[in-house]
């Protein structure tokens, strides 16, 4: 599934999230938050999983076509 790093990013940044931080919402690794947010696609639970722990619906981080 394709994300959307640029909305993630955003998100996090009003949030005020780190990184870490959002990986730790997640209860996962931030190096491998950090793996996802670079290649931009991941496992439709794990963007679940990010859009959740960013308070957001999964079609907000979901890379549009």
């Amino acid at each position: 599934m394709e994300i959307s790093k640029r909305k993630i990013k955003f998100l996090m940044a009003k949030q005020g999230l780190t990184t870490k931080a959002l990986a730790e919402r997640m209860n996962t690794q931030a190096n491998n938050l950090s793996t996802v947010l670079v290649r931009g696609t991941c496992r439709p639970d794990t963007a679940t999983r990010i859009a959740n722990a960013l308070g957001v619906q999964l079609d907000e981080i979901v890379k549009e076509e």
